[in-house]
């Protein structure tokens, strides 16, 4: 890959940036601010961006398939309507330890979202919502679930448990949302966690590095082809998005006020484009 320019959109500092998602529909990128409690929306044009606070710290957001946006917020997923209102759809059976943090939709409609916790025991899990059988609890002994991503052929889904700091790849079923043959693609060194991933048209994948200035590209096999470098440590996720998904946005998150790239929003061509969003079959 060659050199990719990399480039902050507007002047917005978001205290934990996370979660992008492309809105073809409205023209927005939607993501989420974990530490202020806000759902964010940019216009890439213009680069600003307006937001809405929400009830609580939110883990991501997804885009429903009647156009609404659904949240993960603590244990229950919510759906916002375009007026801002908000209606509770489904949570987690009782007693279940953890909060809601990265999720995503797979290509059935269905919600992937994990849990974690500040204590990064390994006693949360990966959880599936599906519209017809509520949720269904998919991989236990999880410490801090986080990116989740399928190759373009959806046989494939790559995952993160970011304690771990690996990349795992998992044999995946599209029709029942089986997973198995779980395996470790990359492992990262030193203090330098996995977080937020999205995958290309192309099947390479995108994995955003928490304390290593970065959003490595690398192959179906975790083999690095590239990496993006920013001008700031704690990358969080990544999406593709804008006219023909040519754009990767890139989420910070700012724990330095020193730090004039902290916590803000970036954007950068690399030369493939990226798939459309699955959405979330609601009923």
């Amino acid at each position: 890959m060659t050199q990719v320019t990399v480039a902050p959109v507007g002047s917005l500092c978001a205290g934990l940036g996370e979660g992008p998602v492309w809105d073809d529909a409205a023209g927005l990128l939607r993501w989420i601010d974990i530490r202020l409690c806000r759902l964010y929306a940019t216009d890439l044009a213009t680069g600003e961006t307006i937001f809405r606070d929400l009830p609580g710290s939110p883990g991501c957001a997804a885009l429903t398939d009647d156009g609404a946006i659904l949240l993960a917020i603590g244990q229950g997923l919510l759906v916002m309507s375009a007026t801002g209102d908000l209606r509770p759809v489904a949570a987690l059976p009782p007693g279940m330890p953890g909060r809601f943090n990265d999720g995503k939709p797979d290509a059935a409609g269905r919600f992937w979202v994990g849990t974690a916790t500040a204590e990064g025991h390994f006693d949360c899990a990966l959880w599936c919502h599906d519209s017809g059988a509520g949720f269904s609890q998919r991989l236990p002994g999880i410490s801090m679930s986080n990116g989740i991503g399928w190759s373009p052929d959806r046989r494939r889904m790559y995952y993160v448990d970011s304690v771990t700091q690996r990349l795992d790849a998992f044999a995946h079923d599209p029709e029942t949302g089986a997973i198995s043959d779980r395996r470790a693609i990359c492992s990262l060194p030193g203090d330098q966690l996995p977080d937020g991933l999205c995958v290309d048209a192309e099947g390479g994948i995108w994995l955003a590095v928490w304390g290593g200035a970065c959003v490595l590209h690398l192959s179906p096999e975790g083999r690095e082809l590239g990496r993006v470098t920013l001008p700031t440590p704690l990358v969080t996720s990544c999406a593709f998005g804008g006219p023909a998904y040519r754009t990767l946005f890139i989420t910070t998150a700012s724990e330095d006020e020193d730090d004039p790239y902290a916590g803000r929003l970036f954007a950068a061509d690399v030369g493939v484009a990226g798939m459309a969003p699955d959405r979330v079959r609601l009923p």
